[in-house]
């Protein structure tokens, strides 16, 4: 069951919403970190360009996923499965099937490649609303079109097992887009021709020679993906104490 995401931060800019998982699955846990879908290091920093919560539940080793908000209860959705359906957890326990996840989406700096990450633990969710305060608070003041570079980390958490640790997405700069419409990516310019050659002049008793021909310019080599997204980019003024507390001196003070 998939909609469309009509809610703020969700599917970056220009996708379409028939699929929640957008490029490369990203993984956090405790002993690996932050992994991609091979299980190697996840590039860092990386641009934040959408998050949602979604509804999802497994069912034959494929996720099954509701994203039209407002989303149901997923207690009601998981009260009307009998328990003898669902999955165990890894506690030994029966696992609820319906669960609110938690998606960020991800972009490589370097190569624009595109990571999902999804996940519903108590640590997702405080990596997510952490994200979400902040990115809510730098939009208020800076206008909608503005996203955040992070490093990914992690950070202590209290468990009932003892302190463990958790994902983080530590916020080291802002962009914003040099467009009106928010878009990160340039539309590409019309590809200039190179000059037709001009033939050369004949007399009536001579086979005509065709003129040198004009070598056409080497063309300009496309821009890099990570050029693409930082160059269609402009830094974001930092966020003063004075704006957050709303209490800023006035010029002549």
């Amino acid at each position: 069951m998939t909609a469309h995401v009509p809610v703020p931060g969700g599917l970056p800019l220009g996708l379409s919403s028939d699929r929640v998982t957008r490029g490369t699955p990203a993984r956090w846990a405790e002993t690996t970190g932050w992994v991609d879908r091979d299980g190697l290091p996840m590039p860092s920093p990386v641009m934040v360009v959408g998050y949602v919560t979604i509804l999802r539940r497994w069912k034959d080793n494929r996720p099954e996923d509701i994203t039209e908000h407002p989303l149901p209860d997923p207690e009601e959705l998981n009260a009307t499965i009998p328990q003898a359906e669902w999955d165990v957890g890894m506690d030994g326990k029966p696992r609820k099937p319906w669960a609110l996840t938690y998606v960020i989406y991800m972009v490589n700096l370097k190569n624009g490649a595109l990571f999902t990450y999804a996940n519903s633990t108590f640590g997702a969710m405080l990596c997510y609303t952490n994200l979400e305060e902040q990115v809510a608070v730098m939009r208020m003041l800076r206008g909608a079109h503005v996203y955040p570079i992070a490093n990914l980390d992690r950070r202590p958490m209290k468990t009932t097992f003892g302190i463990k640790t958790r994902p983080h997405l530590e916020i080291i700069d802002w962009r914003a887009p040099k467009g009106d419409d928010g878009s990160l990516v340039a539309s590409p310019s019309t590809p200039q021709l190179p000059p037709a050659a001009t033939p050369a002049a004949t007399s009536s008793d001579e086979t005509p020679t065709a003129a040198p021909s004009t070598a056409p310019s080497s063309a300009t080599p496309p821009a890099s993906s990570a050029a693409t997204v930082l160059d269609n980019t402009k830094p974001v003024k930092p966020v003063t104490v004075g704006e957050l507390i709303a209490d800023e001196l006035p010029p002549w003070a």
